[in-house]
């Protein structure tokens, strides 16, 4: 009986003992796990942030190094010339007097943009995609080619001077500017400058190349 008594009151030990080894409840061990999951996720993306960083920054600077040495290398981006003739009329009168003279010239109009270090531009993380703002495209000079006196009658009351063919040649050549620009002169080259940047970029290694419109 004693014996029996004995084990019945070492029955309540038993089962706090078997409790214990038991361990913790399942709803712990649950939250220990994804703890555990989310720190290693955690740590995984870190380290892949810094080698992503390590190894591309270094490819993106490269990048903007080898844009900013090509365009330096071209001040001015012609892209369109046009060459043109016409003949200027200069007449003067006094009296009885008269003079006159015809003069056939050949210009050449050149546009495009006017400095190419004003592009701006931003290459994408990944060193693969460019994007561009170009200028707006202007006249980059108007000159002379040549110049033939066509026909001529200098009374030596009122000669016909030098400065007299020059102001007159001056803005014949201005006026063809103008219609020029009308005409679209401008746009076109804006165009033209597009299409040799694009393929220029695709040539220094740019799988894709945006060009943004320009700020009027």
């Amino acid at each position: 009986m004693e014996k029996k008594d004995q084990m019945q009151e070492n029955a309540p030990e038993d089962k706090k003992k078997k409790r214990e080894k038991k361990g913790n409840p399942l709803w712990v061990k649950i939250i220990m796990r994804a703890v555990t999951i989310v720190v290693i996720a955690l740590v995984l993306f870190i380290a892949g942030d810094i080698l992503l960083r390590k190894y591309t920054k270094p490819k993106e600077n490269f990048k903007y190094a080898l844009v900013e040495k090509q365009l330096s290398y071209c001040q001015e981006l012609v892209t369109i010339k046009y060459r043109y003739s016409d003949i200027a009329s200069i007449k003067k009168a006094s009296g009885f007097s008269k003079s006159y003279s015809l003069v056939k010239y050949t210009g050449i109009i050149r546009a495009g943009i006017a400095d190419v270090t004003k592009i701006d531009y931003k290459i994408s993380a990944d060193g693969k995609r460019i994007f561009l703002t170009l200028p707006q495209a202007e006249i980059l000079g108007n000159e002379i080619l040549s110049q033939d006196i066509f026909d001529e009658n200098n009374s030596i009351f009122i000669p016909i001077t030098t400065q007299d063919v020059f102001d007159k040649i001056k803005a014949s050549q201005e006026e063809t500017c103008n219609d020029l620009i009308t005409d679209g002169l401008l746009d076109d080259a804006y165009e033209y400058a597009k299409n040799i940047l694009t393929q220029f970029m695709h040539s220094i290694g740019f799988e894709d190349v945006v060009i943004n419109q320009p700020a009027k």
